[in-house]
């Protein structure tokens, strides 16, 4: 099922409904009983019911409680009650929650985010049970005892069922000469590893999302959070000589993708690469950033001749109701938008950054000021590091710096360093003869609401 048409689906289902206001609106008032989680969320059941005795029984038990602890649980209830319950639904969590931050659904996300309620013990049962009512398999992510890594209360469904949106699993691959199915402006990600070369191309990734392949002889994840504009390449390798494979769970976390791996069924966040629910992330396992450049199919090409490219096949795309061109994608799931709680207006919302996370320190780097600068050195944390931008392709790239620095050469694709040597702009480092490479580093962009929202700390360069 298309993402686009789900998310249809999903605001339909958000349409709140007038509130009673049996409680005027004010700071939440302390609890006077602690509810047994069982007896809450059986209360919450029968506050979703259609039969009005009991609901209106469950609505004033909760009420009377004042156990702000079932505000997150009751936000989760509002999304899958009938339109018949929704008013009780939210007169209750107006009341608990001692204000009314809004009439939807995602507004009560939002609040939920900001406020960091305790949770009820039982939650990630409670949760799993009501997913299970889009696809049992979600009971297989949200087990009890399940490890937990970030604040499950902000995780929603996005639109579409475990695996709704198809990974694309080990494309075919055409040569440059071959690719008639792209056009030189085209947006491609661009992939150099273990001597091989591949591109691929947006407007496929902006649909599918995951890509699971080997390149160079290394297993790799590709994985494109649309709603973030973050695509990522991910090394998937295990310690035993095994990999990962991923696909879309079909959750979100502050707006970000959710994917999952098939092996474990544990979900990992798009932007960290980091196993936040599931065995993985009893260990905190995190994946490797790899580096890959977003630019243009012309430059990439003229780059690298040699380029291998994934195939599309337009069959593929009409299975699923995919139009694989240019912009298309984003044509169709426009206004789409999650709530982030955590906000910054250093920069609009949906503004493009290049992203480093190194050491587990965040910088972000506006890629229109990278554009006009062309040649950026900087320091994040002990490390110094240059970044490379051509204004022409929208091409990206870091590389460490060592005790450099760096102007542009005489020729595209060249650096000049302190002593006028000259330094090619590889993929995989900065090369000068008779030298020590300096290595590329991993980075990519993203918009600044997501990453921010993920890193409100991150630093943010200004020329």
């Amino acid at each position: 099922m298309p993402y686009p048409r789900s998310f249809t689906k999903l605001k339909r289902m958000a349409v709140a409904a007038p509130i009673l206001g049996l409680l005027g609106v004010g700071a939440a008032l302390p609890a006077v009983e602690s509810l047994e989680p069982e007896a809450g969320y059986a209360l919450i059941r029968d506050l979703m019911g259609e039969p009005r005795k009991p609901r209106r029984a469950a609505a004033e038990r909760l009420m009377g409680a004042r156990d702000s602890r079932f505000v997150p649980p009751l936000v989760d209830a509002y999304f899958f009650t009938s339109n018949l319950a929704r008013s009780s639904v939210l007169e209750v969590l107006a009341a608990l929650a001692g204000e009314q931050p809004g009439k939807r659904y995602l507004d009560w996300v939002e609040h939920v985010g900001a406020r960091q309620y305790e949770l009820p013990a039982g939650y990630a049962e409670w949760k799993a049970s009501l997913l299970a009512r889009i696809d049992t398999r979600y009971q297989h992510i949200l087990y009890p005892g399940v490890p937990i890594r970030i604040r499950l209360d902000e995780v929603v469904w996005g639109g579409v069922r475990l695996d709704g949106i198809p990974a694309l699993e080990h494309p075919p691959q055409v040569s440059a000469a071959e690719a008639r199915h792209l056009r030189d402006g085209d947006r491609v990600f661009g992939v150099s590893l273990g001597g091989e070369v591949r591109a691929y191309p947006v407007k496929a990734l902006s649909w599918h999302e995951m890509l699971n392949d080997t390149i160079g002889g290394h297993p790799v994840t590709l994985s494109y959070c649309t709603l973030c504009g973050s695509g990522i390449l991910y090394s998937t390798g295990t310690d035993d000589g095994g990999a990962y494979t991923f696909g879309t769970s079909g959750l979100l976390y502050r707006s970000n993708k959710l994917m999952y791996d098939r092996q474990s069924y544990s979900l990992w966040a798009n932007l960290t690469g980091e196993a936040v629910i599931g065995r993985k992330a009893l260990r905190s396992d995190r994946l490797e950033i790899l580096p890959m450049v977003l630019t243009t199919w012309r430059a990439w090409r003229q780059r690298h001749p040699e380029t291998t490219v994934m195939a599309i096949d337009p069959s593929e795309g009409r299975r699923h109701g995919f139009v694989y061109q240019e912009g298309a994608a984003d044509a169709a799931r426009a206004g789409v938008a999650f709530p982030v709680w955590q906000k910054s207006d250093a920069l609009d919302r949906n503004a493009e950054v290049y992203t480093l996370l190194l050491d587990g320190k965040p910088k972000a780097y506006p890629t229109d000021r990278l554009a006009e600068a062309g040649v950026v050195n900087d320091t994040l944390g002990e490390r110094a590091l240059v970044l490379v931008a051509d204004p022409e392709s929208g091409a990206i790239r870091a590389y460490e710096r060592g005790a450099h620095r760096f102007s542009a050469g005489p020729r595209p694709n060249q650096l000049l360093d302190e002593q006028g040597r000259r330094y090619r702009v590889a993929e995989e480092a900065l090369i000068a003869d008779g030298l020590d490479p300096l290595p590329r580093l991993g980075g990519h962009t993203a918009f600044w609401f997501g990453w921010f929202g993920f890193y409100p700390h991150t630093e943010l360069w200004t020329p």
